[in-house]
């Protein structure tokens, strides 16, 4: 993976590559599956298979050791979507998992990037087989609030002096302004909207290496998206079986030989056509893509049949 080249950056730059690092859904097109994964199989899911039951974690109170700027509002919103899963209150990690999905992450979307939190105590305050309930108290060291500072864009390769895109269509795609709260979120957001806007023009391996600068007596984090464009790719055949005559035709005139491959323009086919598709249809169940990464050509075969189980 290119993040692999940033470690010698020291830590802090490992972790805001960890975190803000996507793998481009639409670089994984060509990854073979089993023909039928158990979620996809009509009438199973993964769900299905027997289960030992176990008691569900809910989130009575969070209290804090110390002021926080946090809205209680927040922290309430956060604990109420936790309640809402079903976390295993046998399982020796849910208190780590909710600390660093919800909680770290709640001050990190609001500039408070080199937060930290300790459990200091979980209170078991009772429950039955179905429900065990918690009261948490957290120490929080919340650091300092950073801003954005400069945002801008470079090409990795250095042959390359122009980006497939204009630095105006990549501007767009970061829904973050300079001088703002530096938000993790809105900049993994916008990660994959660059990862969208890529895949629509064929460069389905392309993939950003995001190069922070901290200062800290200024607070402000500006940031280098370097980006991986790779190879263009063209359509060289379509293969399509399991459509209706009206919606073979229809995708066909999406995915036509010769034209750049916009891998999005399945998706949105797909998600369109939704009801006249097998349900629980998966893309790694319905698409094979096979790359020549010489000539920046690729076959597809696409199967709408759904999956049924084998036969012996």
């Amino acid at each position: 993976m290119p993040w692999r080249t940033a470690f010698s950056f020291g830590p802090l730059l490992l972790t805001l590559i960890l975190l803000l690092c996507i793998e481009p859904v639409r670089a994984r097109v060509d990854r073979q599956s089993p023909p039928c994964s158990p979620s996809s199989v009509s009438g199973a899911s993964a769900t299905d298979e027997a289960e030992a039951p176990h008691p569900k974690v809910v989130i009575d109170e969070v209290r804090f050791d110390g002021p926080i700027h946090l809205p209680e509002s927040v922290v309430n919103e956060i604990v109420a979507g936790w309640n809402k899963g079903d976390a295993d209150a046998t399982s020796k990690d849910w208190v780590a998992v909710f600390l660093e999905g919800g909680i770290r992450n709640a001050w990190q979307d609001r500039g408070y990037f080199k937060v930290t939190l300790k459990q200091a105590e979980v209170e078991n305050l009772g429950g039955d087989s179905h429900e065990q309930h918690f009261r948490l108290i957290l120490h929080i060291d919340e650091g300092l609030q950073y801003h954005l500072g400069d945002l801008s864009f470079a090409n990795s390769n250095p042959e390359v002096s122009v980006n497939a895109l204009s630095p105006s269509e990549l501007r767009e795609a970061i829904p973050l302004r300079e001088g703002e709260f530096f938000d993790v979120r809105a900049i993994r957001a916008g990660i994959e909207a660059l990862d969208k806007k890529y895949a629509a023009i064929g460069f389905i391996d392309f993939t950003v290496v995001p190069k922070p600068k901290i200062d800290d007596k200024l607070q402000r984090i500006s940031l280098t998206l370097s980006l991986d464009e790779q190879k263009q790719y063209h359509i060289r055949s379509v293969n399509v079986v399991g459509l209706d005559e009206a919606l073979d035709a229809a995708l066909r005139a999406e995915l036509v030989p010769g034209d750049i491959f916009n891998s999005t323009a399945i998706d949105d086919f797909v998600k369109k056509n939704r009801s006249s598709l097998p349900t629980n249809l998966r893309r790694e169940d319905y698409l094979q893509a096979k790359r020549d990464t010489r000539l920046g050509i690729v076959d597809l075969s696409l199967d709408f049949r759904g999956c049924r189980e084998p036969t012996l």
